[in-house]
């Protein structure tokens, strides 16, 4: 049925009365819609809905209302001989019927040009609106399986910290157009106390969903449609300049002395040391040639921790390729260079050789020594057998030693420090280069700074100037605590005059309930 719609007439209309047809004064005329026959069984006449189509000449072609449970504005269309039939919305949603009529003009335009119902694209662009979760899960994924620099270890438990977070604040089932900025701003202010780790909990979401923006823009450009996100609501902190600057960090860091390396000429003696010391007591041995190592070759934790020894590597194939693919020391002869040190892959996803200097070496073969001695306690067949510093603990899930924070919290105490942190030790190495002079060049090559000009490749002349530089600052670290330097040196080097050594303090008693007396009983007389 046709007629002109207007909202009076729509207001009448209900499934008791339906229209059948139009008398001679042009008036809509109606009939009982019957529910049930004379016996109570349904009646297969009864219209549980019907379409009033506008003839109004202001109307889009197949627009009407369709009464059912409640009454709906629809459009309806054929395209390619196919009837599609969006909604327009509840009627009593809009107060003047023209409104209506426009939006139904405009669905139309949608179903001629896609060949589709406008709801079903608007209710599939929902689904694929991004949440802040999804859009953190794909950048991780792209972050372990790009090409160049993929995250480290490290790095992914960062990033992982952050999505905790996020998660712990309700935003990772929410879309990302819907986390406002107002919420992120009071949320990065409410982390004042720790810039640090809140500017950092930030900066991941940031670049996740910038590069998700990125990835959408290039595929609506080639599927002709505009992106669903196209600016990320995280920016604001970079808009508002909520991060701090470099030179804020670099003031607050040596306010705080978060940085405090050791410094050569008061601290470095004593913390070596004590170290030194400790090496004697409760099984410490291992953890003191770990930090003592750290700081003798500069580099991360993360680097040395997992070295192996070079002769137990097995090559698969073309000789040396395990070489070529593990972290290891190589104590012995070397066609190019001799005793080093090789890190396979590091945080900046370039390899790094070092040379091995003649202090470092013989701290190797102790450590051999002390390696091959927990070998025969715990079997050949155990897990940590390859490792320079073999896990203490037997069910290790990685076999070797990676955290000496505890360590290095004792030894701090022990040699009266304030502060100092195991990447300190790498700060520390690098504050003996600059008061030695080492040249920039040098420099980048001890540190593995990505640069396109540092590789683990080298001539002749360029490996014999790092050996020499290595060497000079060995030197100057351990002449700092003379008993070190002492009991490392080549024979044929000279001792130097070394203070009495330092004796560590007794380990403080155990705390909890002490233990029972065990109590004899008199005989009796």
């Amino acid at each position: 049925m046709k007629s002109e719609l207007n909202l009076k007439l729509i207001k009448s209309l209900s499934l008791e009365q339906i229209p059948v047809g139009v008398d001679v004064n042009g008036k809509m005329e109606f009939a009982a819609n019957p529910m049930h026959l004379a016996n109570g069984q349904p009646n297969p006449a009864y219209k549980s809905s019907y379409i009033l189509w506008d003839s109004n000449r202001a109307a889009p072609p197949g627009f009407g209302v369709r009464v059912a449970g409640k009454k709906t504005y629809i459009l309806r269309r054929k395209v390619n001989g196919k009837s599609i039939m969006p909604t327009v919305g509840n009627v009593a949603d809009f107060n003047v019927i023209d409104d209506a009529r426009a939006k139904a003009a405009s669905l139309a335009r949608i179903v001629v040009e896609t060949g589709r119902n406008p709801n079903e694209l608007a209710r599939r662009a929902a689904e694929a609106e991004l949440t802040l979760g999804q859009a953190m899960a794909k950048y991780r994924e792209h972050m372990v399986t790009r090409q160049q620099k993929r995250a480290g270890a490290e790095t992914l438990k960062v990033y992982d910290r952050a999505v905790r977070k996020l998660k712990a604040w309700g935003w990772c089932d929410r879309k990302v157009k819907d986390v406002t900025t107002a919420e992120i701003e009071t949320k990065f202010l409410e982390g004042r106390a720790t810039p640090e780790a809140t500017e950092q909990a930030f900066r991941w979401p940031s670049r996740a969903v910038r590069w998700c923006i990125s990835q959408e823009a290039l595929a609506a450009s080639s599927e002709g449609r505009e992106p669903r996100i196209v600016v990320s609501p995280f920016e604001i902190l970079t808009l508002n300049r909520h991060y701090r600057s470099q030179t804020q960090k670099n003031i607050e860091r040596e306010e705080q002395s978060k940085r405090n390396p050791l410094k050569p000429s008061s601290t470095l003696g004593p913390f070596l040391e004590a170290a030194w010391s400790k090496r004697l007591t409760n099984d410490n041995e291992t953890g003191v040639h770990y930090l003592l190592l750290m700081l003798l070759w500069g580099c991360r934790q993360s680097e040395h921790a997992k070295c192996v020894w070079g002769e137990l590597l097995q090559a698969h194939g073309a000789a040396g390729v395990g070489r070529k693919t593990t972290s290891h020391v190589w104590l012995g002869e070397h066609e190019e260079y001799g005793p080093h040190v090789f890190f396979y892959r590091t945080k900046n996803e370039l390899n790094h050789r070092l040379p091995i200097t003649p202090m470092a070496l013989r701290l190797l073969r102790l450590r051999q020594e002390s390696s091959a001695k927990e070998v025969i306690q715990r079997g050949f067949g155990a897990k940590s057998r390859p490792f320079v510093f073999p896990a203490r603990s037997r069910t290790s899930s990685t076999g070797h030693y990676r955290d000496a924070t505890d360590l290095l919290g004792r030894l701090k105490n022990e040699a009266g420090l304030e502060k100092l942190t195991r990447h300190d030790l790498r700060r520390s190495f690098g504050s003996v280069m600059t008061a030695l002079g080492v040249p920039e060049s040098i420099k980048r090559r001890m540190f593995n700074h990505a640069d396109v000009s540092v590789t683990d490749m080298y001539t002749k002349a360029e490996w014999e100037l790092l050996r020499d530089w290595m060497t000079r600052i060995e030197e100057a670290i351990l002449s700092k605590a003379p008993n070190v330097y002492n009991d490392l040196r080549p024979v044929d080097w000279p001792p130097l005059l070394a203070p009495e050594r330092h004796i560590c303090k007794p380990p403080a008693p155990r705390s909890g309930r002490p233990r029972k007396q065990l109590v004899v009983a008199p005989m009796p007389v």
